[in-house]
């Protein structure tokens, strides 16, 4: 065999060994041992430090776990973990892309998941932030997003001041809301977030206009789609107050729980309970006495 051929060979026999594990995959072959499958990693060079964060996903189908770490001299460092019971994890964009990002323009580098519950069709955005070797989850925001919103790139969350699952009704009908969100602005400030909602009014108006579109196609058979009519009636109320007009959103609320808005066609026991409404969400949002 000559020379030439010699270093062909060599060349060959080492294009198809595998490549050694580095400190990454070596953490992934340790969950793969435990019955854990690397579903998504994302990871940055930061101050010359890589750091990373990975997903791994269950084979029995429990709950996905998010390990965050930072790779010195070869060893992957444990900073931060999110095991989920239920939970499905998955990476979000941030506003300047997918991964570590320098969102708070102090130094830091932050990465945004996303952890879901799908029996409840719920989901939350997690704020993962990294400075100087140390891991910190600065936020979390249920069912949060970035939008844009006059010129900015705001996080929006939206909750569920009057529970998950809220009934509201009389002895003879009832209706279940699971939609009745309040609508929140945020925006980076210092390290964290600044609860901004009140600065953005035009954002809050095409919400109610939105949503009062809606409604009134539910008007059509408002029997069959009460919930969903209460949860939207209770949303315009929360954006109102996000604009500094709850008063005027607790007006609004007169106008939808009226037996004006019942079809005719509905049941007596429907449009007695439908007038009724009104007077127990008072109650609940603490609405003064003295608002009519």
């Amino acid at each position: 065999m000559n020379f030439a051929v010699l270093l062909l060979s060599i060349a060959t026999l080492f294009s198809f060994a595998a490549p050694l594990p580095d400190a990454l995959d070596a953490k992934a072959a340790e969950w793969a041992a435990k019955g854990y499958k690397l579903k998504d990693r994302v990871s940055r060079t930061i101050d010359g430090v890589l750091v990373a964060a990975a997903v791994y996903a269950p084979s029995n189908g429990s709950g996905d776990r998010l390990e965050a770490y930072a790779v010195l001299k070869g060893k992957a460092y444990l900073g931060y973990t999110h095991p989920g019971a239920a939970e499905r994890l998955e990476f979000d964009d941030t506003p300047s892309g997918r991964g570590f990002q320098d969102l708070f323009k102090d130094g830091s580098s932050v990465l945004t998941y996303r952890s879901m519950i799908p029996v409840l069709h719920a989901s939350s955005l997690q704020v993962l932030r990294y400075k100087r070797f140390k891991f910190e989850r600065v936020a979390e925001f249920p069912e949060g997003r970035f939008e844009p919103a006059a010129g900015k790139t705001l996080l929006v969350s939206r909750d569920l001041p009057l529970g998950r699952f809220l009934t509201v009704g009389c002895e003879d009908f009832a209706t279940v809301s699971q939609t009745a969100f309040r609508t929140r602005l945020h925006a980076p400030k210092k390290g964290g977030f600044a609860d901004v909602s009140a600065k953005h009014p035009d954002y809050y108006a095409q919400e109610i206009e939105r949503k009062t579109q809606v409604m009134n196609r539910l008007k059509a058979d408002l029997q069959k789609n009460a919930g969903e009519y209460l949860g939207l009636a209770l949303s315009v109320y929360y954006d109102y107050s996000s604009r500094g007009e709850a008063r005027k959103g607790w007006s609004r609320q007169k106008e939808f729980f009226t037996v004006a808005q019942v079809p005719a066609y509905a049941q007596g026991k429907v449009r007695a309970c439908f007038n009724s409404m009104r007077q127990d969400l008072r109650k609940r949002l603490a609405v003064p006495a003295d608002w009519p």
